[in-house]
């Protein structure tokens, strides 16, 4: 039946079910627009962060990590592939197959996708790019399951209009509106689980529709957001390198475990502080330098240097990217710590420094033996450059002075992994040969696989010219030690011949020719002591005094003494440069010295059309040079005197040979070979050097050179005077000691004769033996300095810890500078030297017995 009620029941279901259509078609084209904007936002949103999570791994490229940044964003299954390429490549990717599984991408992607793609930069530059496909698969199922259930609402909206027009409108308006009211308070408060109940499909059932999908919206949205948080936070507590998001002030305000790890803080106490306050590097100023360049889209990589709670610091490489949140820009900051790659560095650097400025010739070749590096003092050892010598083989320096089979076991050696090491004779650029002590060893990779060989050369020019010095000095040594052995024991001999001259000359008293014949046998006795002397002088033990010289008037007076020897025709000129030079000398030695130079001097310029001879005197101040020739020498100032002619000079071969005692250049009768090596051995006592250099291409002649030391201490005293007046004893008891019989029986012999009571020891331990019993009666001790059980010295020390006040004197036939001066002791006592003059000898007596 027709009514009103029913025409408006059927209208109003018209209308709200033409309404229901029309806003459900204009939701489903609104929802589909929406949800298809939402998928282009993700995409968006996923290849960017892609493109900035995969900064390192690419730089760095490592697959594995780029993998797993790819599996955490496949995890959410509206995206299909996900695929990464580097230099046109495809680097690494992840798709769906037909059962939506992730599996590796094959690069073959056909469908109706969302694509877009980001490319990947570093410090400005593309490394690779990412793409990303998201599928609308899910968007449609969506749409089309809620467009059914919203059919499904409207079918049931129908029937419920029907019944809400039947009961009261007014009531279930207000009460649906007051519930409405209430869920969307509960919503607004932020519980979402209070959905609203949907009875009837008008606009308050649209309107609670409306309002439970926007709440479902956001709770999706902000479960997702929350996902992407937790992703996000695993990711960045995870990773290996120090995480710091800081804004533009430096404040800190999120790290990762590992930042909190390696500074010693917790996080609550870092994010309490600014990016300065922990890295020593970084100030304010360098923070807005750094947001500065983020903004521009820079990826900014600096170097630092973190501190610890503890004060402790250490190197770190920070990335610094850019991130967006709610409008405000932050800034993204690994911090990686290079403390190993550093101290690597340093290792390198040290290791190359130490190649570099070695003073050995190194030089490394690859297996082959070519040469791919060489140090500055290979160019400086062997004369070729770097440009010269790199490709070349190391055989480059071959001097032809080893034989095949030589250079067949140095390779054979080398490339069984063993190190080799012998001298070998090398050839420079020049074509100068030269010695050397070579170390090859071999280079390993990690494999333990030879790829190179180091070279270490050590020139031995300089080592060998100082060996060869050495030698000679050796050879001198030895020789000097041989002419003081037979000194001694001829001095003795002499010793003996003077005493019993002096006692044949007392007995013949009244014989004047056998007294004669007697004196000059004394005087050859002491000529023949002259010449030991001599020999002496060279080995260094002869007994000499030392005293300051005025250097410039002792050359003076020499020279004055040499001008009356001379014949005319020799030009004998002498300079002084310096006349306030003093050194400390013997100046007997040093007269000896200069005049058997001048001697020299002159038999070489002997029939020379205008002979000459020059004598000079210079201050000399000793420079590197000089300290390298004359190892030992360490005084700086010296007294140069030069004695240079115009001879005919000494051939080289014969010069290390010049200073040898009994050695000499000139004819047969004309020289004893004694001069240069008495000079040789005075200058050596006298703590300088002599240097000989010569010619015999004209301008021939030959030039020596005496460096003297200024001020040189030392002094001793002795004398060997022959003639001076004989002092007869009162009878005091002289104990003598000595281990030549023949001196000792004639020293008894003589002492008798002056006057004086005798004891004999042969040596020092019968002398101590001897004293202990008669130490009242002994007066003097006469002690030779080498005896072979106890000598001098020491038995005189023994005496003195019985008589501190003994009196003594020494007596030697050469031994006084090296039997007691080479002791380091110093001494009082008188030194007699065998042959000693009865009168000297007497002399020395009294004064010794006559002191206090």
């Amino acid at each position: 039946m027709n009514s009103i009620k029913t025409s408006i029941i059927l209208i109003a279901i018209a209308i709200v079910c033409g309404g229901l259509i029309v806003s459900e078609i204009n939701d489903y084209r609104i929802s589909r627009v929406n949800e298809l904007q939402e998928l282009k936002e993700l995409t968006t949103l996923k290849v960017n962060r892609l493109s900035e999570n995969l900064v390192l791994p690419l730089w760095e490229i490592d697959k594995s990590w780029t993998e797993k940044v790819i599996d955490s964003e496949m995890d959410d299954k509206r995206v299909y592939a996900m695929l990464v390429e580097a230099d046109g490549k495809l680097f690494a990717g992840k798709q769906r197959d037909q059962r939506w599984a992730v599996v590796d991408s094959t690069n073959h992607i056909r469908g109706d996708y969302l694509v877009e793609s980001r490319p990947v930069a570093h410090d400005g530059k593309s490394i690779g790019s990412v793409k990303v496909y998201i599928s609308k698969k899910f968007m449609y199922e969506m749409l089309n399951q809620r467009l059914l259930r919203n059919a499904l609402h409207m079918a049931l909206l129908a029937l419920l209009i029907v019944v809400i027009l039947v009961g009261s409108l007014n009531r279930l308006v207000v009460r649906r509106l007051r519930q409405l009211l209430e869920a969307t308070a509960t919503i607004a408060a932020g519980d979402y689980s209070a959905a609203l109940t949907v009875s009837r499909r008008d606009e308050i059932g649209l309107l609670a529709e409306g309002i439970n999908n926007m709440t479902e919206s956001i709770r999706q949205r902000e479960e997702a957001l929350k996902e992407s948080e937790q992703r996000f936070r695993s990711l960045v507590d995870n990773a290996t390198d120090a995480f710091f998001l800081h804004d533009r002030s430096g404040r800190i305000v999120d790290v990762n475990r590992v930042a909190c790890e390696s500074l010693g803080y917790t996080r609550t106490e870092l994010l309490a502080l600014a990016v300065p306050d922990v890295d020593e590097a970084v100030s304010a100023e360098d923070v807005a330098q750094v947001f500065a360049r983020i903004e521009r889209g820079e990826a900014v990589t600096i170097e630092g240097k973190q501190r610890r709670k503890d004060g402790s610091s250490f190197p770190v490489e920070v990335h610094t990217g850019r991130l967006e949140q709610h409008g405000e820009l932050f800034a993204i900051a690994l911090a990686r710590d290079i403390s190993e790659r550093k101290q690597i560095e340093a290792k390198v650097q040290r290791y190359s420094r130490a190649m570099e400025q070695s003073g050995e010739a190194i030089v490394i070749t690859d297996a082959e033996g070519e040469i791919v590096h060489m140090n500055p003092a290979y160019t400086e050892i062997t004369g070729y450059s770097e440009a010269e010598a790199l490709g070349q083989k190391a055989s480059l320096l071959n001097s032809g002075s080893q034989k095949k089979q030589f250079y067949e076991q140095m390779w054979h050696t080398i490339t069984d992994g063993r190190t080799w090491q012998g001298k070998v004779i090398n050839r420079k650029k020049d074509g100068a040969l030269y010695p050397a002590m070579l170390t090859i060893s071999p280079i390993r990779n990690d494999e333990g696989i030879i790829t190179h060989y180091v070279g270490i050369q050590q020139n031995l020019e300089q080592f060998e010219a100082l060996e060869a010095q050495f030698h000679q000095s050796q050879k001198m040594e030895a020789v000097g030690t041989l002419v003081g052995g037979i000194a001694h024991d001829f001095n003795n001999t002499l010793a003996g011949i003077t005493g019993n001259l002096y006692l044949a000359k007392k007995a013949a008293s009244k014989m004047p020719d056998v007294i004669k014949r007697l004196e000059s046998v004394e005087k050859l006795s002491f000529s023949a002591a002259a010449m030991i002397q001599q020999l002496l002088t060279f080995s260094r033990k002869g007994v000499v005094e030392m005293a300051p010289v005025t250097i410039s008037s002792f050359l003076k007076e020499t020279i004055k003494l040499q001008h009356a020897s001379l014949p005319e025709n020799i030009n004998l000129q002498y300079s002084i440069n310096d006349t306030d030079m003093l050194v400390k000398g013997d100046i007997n030695q040093l007269q000896q010295v200069l005049m058997n130079l001048i001697n020299n001097a002159y038999d070489a310029v002997e029939g020379r059309a205008a002979p000459s001879i020059a004598v000079s005197l210079d201050h000399y101040h000793a420079d590197s040079d000089f300290f390298k020739k004359h190892e030992g020498l360490e005084k700086e100032e010296y007294a140069c005197i030069s004695v240079i002619d115009n001879g005919t000079g000494i051939r080289a071969e014969l010069l290390e040979h010049i200073f040898e005692p009994f050695f000499t250049t000139k004819e047969p009768g004309k020289g004893t070979g004694l001069g240069l090596a008495m000079a040789y051995g005075a200058i050596k006592t006298h703590g300088g050097v002599i240097d000989v250099s010569t010619s015999t291409v004209e301008p021939a002649g030959t030039s020596v050179k005496l460096y003297l030391p200024l001020l040189e201490a030392g002094s001793v005293v002795d004398s060997t005077a022959p003639d001076e007046q004989v002092l007869a004893g009162m009878g005091e008891t002289i104990l003598l000691v000595d281990d030549n019989e023949t001196v000792l029986d004639t020293g008894r012999d003589v002492l008798e004769g002056l006057g004086y009571t005798v004891l004999t020891a042969e040596d020092g331990l019968v002398a101590v033996e001897c004293y202990k019993e008669r130490q009242d009666d002994i007066d003097l001790v006469i002690l030779d300095v080498v005896m072979p059980r106890l000598g001098g010295v020491d038995a005189l020390k023994q005496l003195r810890e019985i008589n501190p006040d003994v009196k003594a004197i020494y007596a030697t036939g050469y031994d006084k500078l090296s039997a007691l001066g080479s002791r380091g002791n110093s001494f009082d006592e008188k030194v007699v030297s065998k042959p000693f003059a009865i009168s000297r000898l007497s002399q020395l007596i009294r004064e010794t017995l006559t002191n206090r």
